[in-house]
C-alpha cells in the first residue's frame, strides 16, 4: 500500500517528483547516448527520439528488445514535459518499475557487455602456404575449427572446418580427382557395417586420399572456398552489441576477430562466433 501524502488537485508528492527527476534524468542519458552511438550530426538538424529508438534496435538486435517499452517511454515522456498544468500537476507520473528499468537500460548503454569478455581468447592463427595436415592435426588436437589466416603480418581470409569440406566437395568426388593422386576411378574402403571406427588400413587407397589432402597448402584451399572473407575485425574495445550488429547486417558472418584496433596488420587478440553471442540475447 502506498505511503505517499495524498494529492490535492493533481499536485504530485515530494515522492513523485523525485520519481519524475529520475525519470526525466535517464530519459535525457538514453537520448544523448543513443545520439552518440549513431553518430548523430551537433549542428541543431537532429531526429526526434523515437528514431533514435526504432535504428538502434534495428542494429542492434540485443537493444531491441527494449523497442516497445521505450517507445512507451518517449510518450510519457512527451506528457509530461509537454502536457502538465502550471508549474507543478502533472498529467502522468511513471510508476518505481517503470523508472528502474529505464535507468537499468541507461546502465546498459553506459556500461555495454565487452565482446572480448564472450570471445574466445586464445587465436589459433596459420599461414597461407601452411599443409592441411597442420591445421587438421590443430583441429584434433585443440578442438579449434576457424583460423585466422596471415600473410605478410596481416590477416586475409579465415579458414574454417567447413570451409575444408567446402574445398574436398569442389572436386570431382565421383572419381576422387584429387591433386597428387592419378586420375583413375578409387573406391575408398569402407569400414564394415557395424564397426565405423575400424582404421583404414595404412597404404590403402583411403590413406593415399588423406595424405593427398594433408598435403595441399592454406591457400589452395583457400581458392576454392567463397566463404574466405566471411569475417569482421573489431578492436578490443567493441562491445557485444556490435558484433550482433554486424551479424544482423549478414548473418553468414563466420567469425569476429579481436585486435587491439581492429585493424587487419595487428595480431588476433579473440574471436568470437555467433554462438558465443547466443547468451547474450537470452538475458
Amino acid at each position: 500500500m502506498s505511503t505517499d501524502t495524498p494529492r490535492v488537485n493533481g499536485n504530485p508528492s515530494d515522492l513523485d517528483r523525485a520519481r519524475i527527476a529520475r525519470f526525466e534524468g535517464a530519459y535525457n542519458r538514453i537520448d544523448r547516448e543513443m545520439q552518440r552511438i549513431l553518430d548523430e550530426p551537433r549542428d541543431g538538424r537532429r531526429r526526434g527520439y523515437a528514431s533514435y529508438v526504432r535504428q538502434l534496435a534495428a542494429e542492434r538486435r540485443h537493444f531491441g528488445r527494449h523497442l516497445d517499452f521505450l517507445l512507451e517511454v518517449g510518450e510519457l515522456r512527451n506528457a509530461l514535459v509537454h502536457n502538465r498544468f502550471g508549474e507543478t500537476e502533472y498529467i502522468a507520473v511513471p510508476t518505481e518499475a517503470t523508472v528502474v528499468r529505464l535507468e537499468a537500460i541507461d546502465e546498459e548503454l553506459q556500461s555495454p557487455v565487452q565482446l572480448r569478455t564472450l570471445a574466445a581468447k586464445e587465436v589459433v592463427t596459420v599461414a597461407a602456404d601452411d599443409r592441411l595436415g597442420k591445421v587438421l592435426g590443430l583441429i584434433r588436437d585443440k578442438g579449434v575449427v576457424r583460423f585466422p589466416v596471415r600473410r605478410d603480418g596481416r590477416t586475409i581470409a579465415l579458414l574454417t572446418a567447413s570451409g575444408i569440406v567446402r574445398w574436398i566437395a569442389s572436386h570431382d568426388i565421383e572419381s576422387c580427382a584429387v591433386p597428387g593422386v592419378p586420375r583413375t576411378t578409387v573406391t575408398v574402403p569402407r569400414a564394415p557395417a557395424g564397426r565405423l571406427d575400424e582404421r583404414v588400413p595404412a597404404g590403402s587407397e583411403g590413406e593415399r586420399i588423406i595424405c593427398a589432402i594433408a598435403s595441399i597448402t592454406v591457400g589452395e584451399a583457400l581458392a576454392r572456398d567463397h566463404r574466405k572473407d566471411e569475417f569482421a575485425l573489431l578492436p578490443r574495445t567493441a562491445s557485444a552489441d556490435e558484433a550482433l550488429s554486424l551479424w544482423s547486417k549478414n548473418p553468414r558472418l563466420e567469425a569476429v576477430i579481436i585486435t587491439e584496433r581492429g585493424r587487419a596488420e595487428e595480431t588476433p587478440l579473440g574471436i568470437a562466433t555467433a554462438t558465443d553471442l547466443i547468451k547474450l540475447l537470452g538475458s
